[in-house]
Formats: structure tokens, C-alpha cells, sequence
């Protein structure tokens, strides 16, 4: 549902006995309502839908103007009036809510199928007929793009690299020699995938610092999203893996002969060192570092700003620098707020021990 503006070609109108049984929810309120918008609950107006998902939420609604809101089921709203507004009961109000987003989505514009003029297509390249090849795009020798692929723009796929069915890659993409996207992968405008790995023999008073060479690539699952800006680098031999289903925020990094498993959040700005691993299902806050060589075990959650340094086990959730089980680190935070006075404490108490002792 989008919100409607004079400016809206498409405006979006639905009445709220349609949205319930969209939904699969259970209307209790005015089945007559029009709905334009989803807005937040304190923001919206009439014609806005909203959405609760607990019980905090709840007691926003009183003062709310949105005309309508979906409720996790369980949430409790004593003061609806059921005469004049609508409350549409589902089993997940987020869940809801992507439905609706799905629905009403209007995309984002695409290249039609064919090859535009202005591409650079090498003759030893495979291009399914079916993929959309935009203006100014570049693909290298023995490159293969299958079936449904998108290019919007100026994206360069390199020699021998290979495109999965239906994958889309945003304006100023650079995916290098040799790597591999499975199918339906999304990547944002001016990531880079298969940049050389940050390798180097430090300098010694023989010899200047010595490149290692980057002979590897980068091996990328089905349903993976990678956000603007971020760069997964090729691995010195082998491959820098990303599993199926992994989500890449913005300005992620990814170094060389990293692994990381499947179904993982990796939110901005998140940095992982040289072959790190992380296991299926982790959630990584923004702002995390991952010290090189460090592991990661699965069903894990990393607060935002932690730097890890060893090795994290299954299941844990972790925050701070360096990066501990959860209770340790906030026992630690609080400390850490008294720690000043605690030290002047202590100080006075060893000046009055002085002042106080009198030798025999």
C-alpha cells in the first residue's frame, strides 16, 4: 500500500473487509473503511492503516487518527470503538504486513529483455535471450548470464563469471573474474564482488612489503541480497563463500576465504575479517567487527558495535568490545558506570589509612 499523494500515479485504495481477507484476518470494526497508506501509529491519519504487534503499541491506539490498524493476535485494545474505526486481527501483524507490502509494491524500473545498444557484449559471452542487458553494461569472455537476469546499468560482469537465473544487479555493480551467483540474487548499486583479498608479506629491512596473489573467487547462493556499497573480496585460493538466503546490508565487508553459512543478517557497515566463519541463522548488529580467523557458531546474535576476536559458540548472544556472553557484558557495562567513583573511593580510603597509621 502506498501512500497517496497528488504526485501518485498509481494510487492505492482498499476498503478493510478487502484487507482482512487478504490477510486472512478477522475484521472487528467498520467493514466500509477506505485505506490509502501504512503509516506509524502516532503519525497517521484518516484513510491510514497501521500496525500493532504489542501490548506497548496498544495503548497508543486511543490517540491514534489511523482509520485502521492489524493486530497480533493476543494484543489487547479496550478502548477501540468498533463503530467507527476497524481492527483487523491476524496471527502476525509483521507478517501482515509484508503481505501487503508485496502486493502493493510498484518495483523498481528495468531494462526490457535484449541487449542495449550501448552494451559491450564479448562474443564468447553467453546471454540467455531472456535477460534484460542495460545501457552501458560490460560482459567479459566466457561470462554466462542465464535466463530472467537483469543489468540495469554500467555493470561489469568479468571473464568466465556466472549470473544465476533471475538474479538483478543495480547500476555500477563490478562482479569480477570467475564468480558465481546462484538464482534470484539481489545486488545494490556500486557493490563489488571479487575484489582482490587484502593479502601482504609485511615489509622487513631485506624487502619492500610483497603482494600474495588473489587466484580465487567468490561463490554466492540463491536468494542472496547484497546492499549498496559493499565489497566481498575473492579468496587467495578457494573460494569466499556466502550462503543461500544470506542478507548483506550496505557498506558490508566481507574479506578473502571468509564462510558464511546460510538464512544470516549481516546489518551496515559490518566488517569481517580474513577467513572468518560464521554459522547458519546468526544475526550480526551494525558496526560489528570480526576479527580475521575468528568463528562464529550458529544461532548466534551479535549486538551492534561488538568486536569479535575468538571463537563465539552456538546459540549465544553477545555484545561489546571485545565481544562477550550477554550477562558478563552488561554486569561489566554496569561496573564500568561506577567505576570512576568507586576509584575515588578508594583513593580517600588509602589517604585516610595513611593519615591514620602511626608507627610504633
Amino acid at each position: 500500500m502506498s501512500e497517496s499523494s497528488a504526485t501518485d500515479a498509481n494510487p492505492v485504495s482498499i476498503r478493510t473487509d478487502e484487507l482482512a481477507e487478504m490477510v486472512d484476518g478477522i475484521l472487528v470494526g467498520r467493514p466500509d473503511l477506505t485505506l490509502h497508506t501504512l503509516a506509524p501509529i502516532e503519525e497517521g491519519g484518516e484513510g491510514s492503516l497501521t500496525f500493532i504487534r504489542s501490548q506497548n503499541f496498544a495503548k497508543l491506539w486511543a490517540d491514534s487518527k489511523c482509520s485502521a490498524a492489524l493486530v497480533t493476535e493476543g494484543v489487547e485494545l479496550p478502548e477501540h470503538s468498533p463503530e467507527e474505526r476497524a481492527l483487523i486481527i491476524v496471527s502476525d501483524a509483521d507478517i501482515a504486513v509484508v503481505k501487503i507490502l508485496e502486493a502493493t509494491d510498484p518495483g523498481t524500473a528495468k531494462p526490457n529483455p535484449g541487449v542495449h545498444p550501448s552494451a559491450t557484449i564479448d562474443p564468447d559471452a553467453q546471454v540467455d535471450p531472456s535477460a534484460a542487458i542495460g545501457p552501458g553494461c560490460v560482459v567479459c569472455k566466457d561470462a554466462i548470464i542465464h535466463a530472467g537476469v537483469v543489468l540495469m546499468a554500467n555493470v561489469y560482469i568479468g571473464q568466465g563469471a556466472q549470473i544465476g537465473t533471475s538474479t538483478v544487479i543495480h547500476p555500477g555493480v563490478v562482479f569480477g573474474d570467475r564468480c558465481i551467483i546462484g538464482d534470484r540474487g539481489l545486488i545494490f548499486a556500486n557493490s563489488v564482488i571479487g575484489a582482490d583479498g587484502f593479502g601482504f608479506l609485511t615489509a622487513t629491512e631485506d624487502r619492500p612489503v610483497i603482494k600474495v596473489p588473489q587466484i580465487g573467487i567468490v561463490k554466492i547462493g540463491d536468494d542472496v541480497e547484497i546492499g549498496a556499497c559493499s565489497t566481498i573480496d575473492r579468496a587467495k585460493f578457494g573460494a569466499t563463500k556466502v550462503g543461500s538466503r544470506t542478507k548483506l546490508d550496505n557498506q558490508v565487508h566481507i574479506a578473502h576465504n571468509c564462510i558464511v553459512g546460510d538464512d544470516i543478517l549481516l546489518c551496515g557497515r559490518t566488517t569481517l575479517g580474513g577467513s572468518v566463519t560464521i554459522g547458519d541463522r546468526t544475526m550480526i548488529g551494525g558496526g560489528v567487527i570480526l576479527n580475521d580467523q575468528s568463528t562464529v557458531g550458529k544461532d548466534v546474535k551479535i549486538a551492534g558495535g561488538a568486536m569479535v576476536l575468538d571463537v563465539i559458540d552456538d546459540g549465544e548472544t553477545v555484545l561489546g568490545v571485545p565481544a562477550l556472553p550477554i550477562r558478563t557484558a552488561m554486569a561489566n557495562i554496569g561496573a564500568s558506570r561506577n567505576l570512576a567513583k568507586f576509584c575515588r573511593q578508594v583513593n580517600k580510603s588509602l589517604k585516610k589509612l595513611d593519615t591514620d597509621y602511626k608507627p610504633s
